[in-house]
């Protein structure tokens, strides 16, 4: 009855044939409602332990995401094998699994650039320092300067637009070894 949506009595011609009993509608109607109500425990038993996983803090996005998809490509071959006529729920399923295969593209995609770009960042800080110590020895050897102008000029080579006379900013320096 819940599967195949069986009327009443169709339901009872199926228990009389299948099994050889015979049965009253309140009695069947007894048995529907006891199994309904089975139906729903089992499903809030396992409402429960999915909202248990979800909550587990080790549970990261990434793998809920995957589950969340085999779900959808789960059911979207169920209902292909069950019920072809429905061709609008199996295309939106079908979307989903499409978006989904999409973003986890652009994911990819995003996580490469990412890797790139610390790459180039640590390549272009690593042959300033070298550059930057010998101008902070410079600067600490230079006995003509007091502590205090010292200081001074090691915060402008810190903090000041160039490095160097000429040489424009870091991010200047990086913007054109890209160009």
């Amino acid at each position: 009855m819940f599967d195949e949506h069986l009327s009443y009595d169709a339901a009872l011609e199926r228990v009389k044939t299948e099994f050889g009993l015979e049965a009253t509608p309140m009695s069947l109607s007894r048995y529907y409602q006891r199994r309904a109500q089975e139906r729903q425990m089992e499903a809030l038993v396992q409402a429960q332990a999915m909202s248990d996983v979800v909550a587990d803090p080790k549970l990261d996005t990434d793998a809920m995401r995957a589950a969340a998809i085999k779900l959808v490509a789960k059911t979207t071959l169920k209902l292909a094998c069950e019920r072809p006529e429905q061709l609008k729920e199996l295309e939106s399923l079908a979307k989903i699994l499409l978006m989904s295969e999409d973003n986890d593209i652009r994911r990819g995609r995003l996580q490469l650039e990412m890797e790139q770009l610390q790459q180039e960042a640590s390549e272009d800080v690593g042959g300033e320092l070298p550059k930057l110590a010998r101008l902070l020895v410079k600067i600490e050897e230079d006995d003509d300067l007091t502590e205090q102008a010292k200081m001074a000029k090691v915060h402008d080579l810190l903090f000041s637009a160039t490095t160097e006379p000429g040489a424009g900013s870091s991010r200047q320096l990086r913007q054109n070894k890209r160009d």
